[in-house]
């Protein structure tokens, strides 16, 4: 005999599968973090900057203006 199903049936299956899907927005971000990771000079800067403020080599702004004024 066929098993009968419904559309609560159908509508349970779809929200198990949507809550497995990856979304643009996550593809995007993977991708964003791929080409970061994988550009050299930017890995760099990453590193140096980490190194900055393990050695407490930071300076702290409260405003653009303030920032923008450093360079």
């Amino acid at each position: 005999m066929i098993e009968s199903i419904t559309i609560e049936d159908v509508y349970h299956e779809l929200k198990t599968i949507e809550r497995t899907m990856v979304t643009r927005e996550d593809l995007d971000a993977l991708i964003d973090s791929v080409e970061i990771l994988s550009d050299k000079k930017t890995m760099a800067a990453l590193h140096k900057s980490d190194l900055d403020i393990k050695e407490k080599r930071v300076k702290e702004v409260s405003s653009v203006e303030e920032l923008l004024s450093e360079l």
